[in-house]
C-alpha cells in the first residue's frame, strides 16, 4: 500500500478576519508521479569547498547559500458562489449574480538559479496566485512572474526584475548516493530560512505523486511551506526540490531530483513549458501470474494498446507485446518505461526490445511531441 502524500506548500486561506488556517493538500492515493540538458546561464553560482567539518561545518554552509534560498508568498482570488446564488439555483432554477470572491494566500519557498532573476520552485506552490511576492534572507522584496509551469514534474520558473542575484549550483546526478547528508532550506509554516539536516534515504523512489518522476527521498525534516526549497549536499549544491512529506509518516519527505529539474528547466525557460516525448502505447505492469500468459519473461512492460499512426505502430510495436528494455535500460514497471521516456526529447531515436509471442525482436523507433489531447494532470498510462 502506497503511502498518503502531502504536498509541502502551505497555504493560508482567507477566512473575512484577522488570521487565517494553514494546511497543506492531500494528494488522491493513486494519482500519477515525472524529468533538463542544460542550465539558464549562471553567472555568481554560490560554491562551497568540501568537505564541510567541525561542528560550524552546516552553518558555514548555510552562510554561503543563504543569499539564494527565497521565501515565496502567494495570493489568488478564487470565484466562489455568495449563498444569494444558491438560493436562486435551488430554488428558482436560475443563476444568480455575479460570484463573489475569496482571497486565499499561501506560502512556499524558491531558490535562484540565475543572476538574471530567474528562480525554481513548485508548481503547486504558484499555481492559480494573481500575485507572488519574493523575500530574500535580508528582506528585499520583489514582485514575482511565473514564466513556465509543469504539473507533470511538479516544477515551476519565476521571474523577478534583479540583477547579479547569488545562485545554487546544481548536482551532478551520478553522484548522488543513499546515505549522504543533506540539507534542507525553506520556508516551513511560513518560518522563513528555516535549516533542517539528514541523508538520502532513497534514490529513484516510485509514490503515488508522479508517475514520471523517480523521488528522492529523506528524512531531513520538511514540512508545509518546504515546498519549492532546494535540498543541498554538502558541497552546497542542489540535489532536489522539496515537494512532499508522508501523511503517516515520521522522518518520510520526498524532493523532484536534480536530474528531472536539468531536464525540465531549459524548456520552461524557453517556451514556459515542457514537450513531451511519445511513444504512443498504453503499458500496465506484468500480471503476477503469468503462468496465463501466451509466453514466459522474468521482467518488462505490457503493451495493451498501441496507437494508430504513433511512433510504435509506425516502428511494428504490436498489442500483446512485452516491452524488456529502452535503450538497453531493462524495465521491470511501467512507471520505469515512463521515466526512461521522459529522459528524451521529441525526435529523439530510441531501441525498444520486445519479447513477442516468446521471440525477442529489435526496433527502431523516433518519439513523437506528445499529442496535446493528453492533460499533464490526468492519470495516465499512456506514453
Amino acid at each position: 500500500m502506497r503511502p498518503s502524500i502531502f504536498f509541502t506548500g502551505a497555504a493560508v486561506f482567507g477566512l473575512g478576519m484577522t488570521g487565517g488556517i494553514l494546511g497543506s493538500r492531500l494528494l488522491p492515493p493513486d494519482a500519477p508521479l515525472l524529468p533538463l540538458s542544460a542550465t539558464p546561464a549562471v553567472a555568481d553560482e554560490i560554491r562551497v569547498t568540501p568537505p564541510v567539518g567541525g561542528e560550524d561545518g552546516i552553518a558555514d554552509l548555510v552562510d554561503k547559500v543563504k543569499a539564494a534560498v527565497v521565501n515565496i508568498d502567494t495570493v489568488a482570488h478564487r470565484r466562489v458562489p455568495s449563498q444569494a446564488d444558491l438560493f436562486r439555483f435551488f430554488f428558482e432554477g436560475a443563476p444568480g449574480g455575479a460570484p463573489s470572491q475569496r482571497e486565499e494566500k499561501g506560502v512556499g519557498s524558491g531558490f535562484v538559479v540565475a543572476s538574471s532573476g530567474l528562480i525554481v520552485t513548485n508548481y503547486h506552490v504558484v499555481r492559480g496566485a494573481d500575485k507572488l511576492t519574493v523575500t530574500f534572507h535580508d528582506g528585499k522584496k520583489y514582485p514575482g512572474k511565473v514564466i513556465g509551469q509543469d504539473s507533470g514534474t511538479d516544477l515551476a520558473l519565476v521571474k523577478i526584475d534583479a540583477k547579479g542575484l547569488p545562485t545554487l549550483r546544481l548536482a551532478q546526478p551520478e553522484r548522488l548516493r543513499v546515505g549522504q547528508y543533506v540539507v534542507a532550506m525553506g520556508s516551513p509554516l511560513g518560518l522563513s530560512q528555516s535549516v533542517t539536516t539528514g541523508i538520502l534515504s532513497a534514490i529513484n523512489r516510485d509514490i503515488s505523486l508522479n508517475a514520471r518522476v523517480g523521488f528522492l527521498q529523506t528524512d531531513a525534516p520538511i514540512n508545509p511551506g518546504n515546498s519549492g526549497g532546494p535540498l543541498l549536499n554538502l558541497r552546497g549544491e542542489v540535489v532536489g526540490v522539496n515537494t512532499a512529506i508522508a501523511a503517516r509518516g515520521q522522518g518520510i519527505g520526498f524532493a523532484v531530483p536534480v536530474d528531472t529539474l536539468k531536464t525540465v528547466l531549459p524548456q520552461l525557460e524557453a517556451k514556459g513549458r515542457v514537450e513531451r516525448p511519445w511513444i504512443g502505447v498504453g503499458i500496465a505492469n506484468l500480471p503476477e501470474d503469468r503462468s496465463r500468459m501466451f509466453y514466459p519473461v522474468d521482467h518488462g512492460v505490457l503493451v495493451g494498446r498501441v496507437e494508430k499512426g504513433g511512433p510504435a505502430e509506425t516502428a511494428g510495436l504490436m498489442a500483446g507485446d512485452v516491452i524488456l528494455a529502452l535503450d538497453r535500460q531493462k524495465l521491470e514497471s511501467a512507471n520505469e518505461l515512463i521515466r526512461e521516456v521522459a529522459k528524451h526529447a521529441p525526435g529523439d531515436a530510441v531501441e525498444v526490445l520486445v519479447s513477442r509471442q516468446g521471440q525477442t525482436k529489435s526496433f527502431k523507433l523516433t518519439l513523437q511531441k506528445m499529442p496535446d489531447i493528453k492533460s499533464n494532470e490526468a492519470e495516465s498510462e499512456d506514453e
